[in-house]
């Protein structure tokens, strides 16, 4: 094998940590001697061992803790993220890597947090060992999207997703919307809150609607094993928006719920109120939210809500599934942004993916690059 191949595992490995890592980023890592595997591992779990600790240890089960210290040393290392160098819930796993005596480290990308930004590396090569960074680096990046948005934007990763007609309607004039989207395209769209750490509506859709915001997927449907739990995103409200009837499902069981807006409300078990000042507290609002360890957020707001994420640029991906029906001139429009001066001045997006859902059809675009 390569070291491409060895990096590709590495990235595998990593990927199946994206349900239970946030708001840490999915790392991998895989131990060679003599080109040959011998310990690999993922980040599992936010606040347990990081993946390096895990491979190590993998090793150790795989060959007894004696002879995985002799063939640990003089290893070379795959890691798609910098090893930490700071304590936070574990302690660094750049030590470990020195104590461990690898030999050689190739690391996928730089981590974006500036309080280790490089100085993992650092200490590493101070320590004599090795180092190359930027392997499969784009593959890396990709990998850790959310992560890299919260480091260098200080916000959630944001998902805008909407389901509309072939004519860019998301209702009619009345305010129906169910279901414009088919069976298969809503089931996808549960798989895209399931990797999110919240749901975000205005308070409209939510008086209108009064939607669950769960992810309604069985372990099997999420890859998950039986000892594992649904990890269910967080309820966010944009707007002023009390516990009644008619949002009854939101408020339901013990979900968790923030809502953000000019009003202050009697705080209550589950749910909690952010007021702010300023009439456009999008921007803090998303900080705070952030701060709360919510790093990822997808936003299935109606027109009025998904034109202040858009006003504001403040997305990362625009997810669009599309229907094959017309609904007409008086319906409503799913996206209503004011018209650029000259088009070379409006906003263009990155199309990433078009898949297929029945006759549904879902389409994929990225924002700025991170």
């Amino acid at each position: 094998m390569k070291d491409l191949d060895f990096m590709a595992r590495a990235i595998e490995l990593a990927a199946r940590g994206r349900l239970k890592v946030q708001p840490n980023p999915m790392v991998g890592c895989v131990i060679v001697k003599n080109n040959k595997i011998i310990g690999e591992g993922w980040h599992k779990e936010y606040g347990k061992e990081h993946a390096e600790i895990n491979a190590i240890n993998n090793c150790k089960k795989n060959f007894g803790a004696k002879k995985a210290l002799k063939l640990i040393a003089g290893s070379t290392v795959y890691v798609n993220l910098e090893p930490c160098s700071i304590e936070k819930n574990t302690p660094p796993c750049s030590n470990a890597l020195i104590k461990y005596q690898i030999k050689k480290l190739f690391c996928g990308t730089l981590d974006p947090n500036p309080k280790i930004n490089g100085r993992g590396i650092t200490q590493l090569k101070k320590a004599g060992i090795k180092i190359s960074v930027g392997l499969l680096k784009n593959e890396c990046k990709e990998l850790n999207r959310i992560f890299f948005t919260n480091q260098k934007k200080f916000r959630p990763y944001i998902i805008l997703k909407s389901a509309q007609s072939l004519d860019g309607k998301i209702a009619l004039n009345n305010g129906e919307s169910n279901w414009i989207s088919n069976p298969e395209s809503r089931k996808d769209s549960h798989h895209i809150r399931s990797k999110v750490k919240g749901i975000l509506i205005g308070r409209n859709t939510a008086e209108l609607d009064n939607p669950s915001l769960t992810v309604r997927l069985t372990k099997n449907e999420l890859g998950l094993g039986k000892g594992e739990t649904i990890q269910q995103p967080v309820k966010i409200i944009l707007g002023n928006l009390e516990r009644s009837k008619k949002v009854s499902k939101i408020f339901a069981g013990n979900s968790k719920v923030i809502v953000g807006s000019a009003k202050l409300s009697k705080k209550s078990k589950n749910i909690e109120y952010l007021k702010y000042e300023q009439k456009n507290f999008l921007k803090e609002f998303l900080q705070d939210l952030l701060d709360r360890n919510i790093s990822s957020i997808l936003v299935e707001g109606g027109q009025k809500t998904l034109n202040a994420f858009l006003v504001n640029n403040l997305f990362d991906e625009l997810v669009l599934y599309t229907a094959p029906m017309f609904l007409g001139k008086e319906s409503q429009d799913a996206i209503s942004v004011k018209a650029p001066d000259k088009i070379k001045t409006s906003v263009k997006l990155k199309m990433m993916r078009v898949e297929r859902f029945k006759d549904d059809v879902k389409t994929t675009y990225y924002n700025k690059d991170i």
